[in-house]
């Protein structure tokens, strides 16, 4: 069983200082909206967000754009009468 990115990975390091953030809790999927892991940093109080699914997705994303994509042409011959 594989644990999901966000809980084997470290927290998000703040944008403002640079200073890890501190796991504050999680907001569960509801509906449409996605799972949600929230950081504090304690240096400058400043509240971070992360939804690993919408990552997960663009990381996807990326990686499937930057495949060489398959040639989609097909030839046909004329048949001569």
């Amino acid at each position: 069983m594989s644990l999901p990115l966000s809980e084997i990975s470290l927290p998000p390091r703040c944008e403002i200082c640079g200073i890890g953030t501190v796991s504050i809790g999680k907001l569960p999927r509801i509906g449409l909206r996605p799972l949600v892991y929230v950081y504090k940093c304690d240096a400058c109080n400043k509240i971070t967000s992360v939804e690993p699914e919408r990552q997960e997705e663009a990381t996807r994303r990326r990686a499937a754009s930057t495949r060489r994509p398959r040639a989609l042409v097909k030839t046909d011959r004329i048949k001569k009468r």
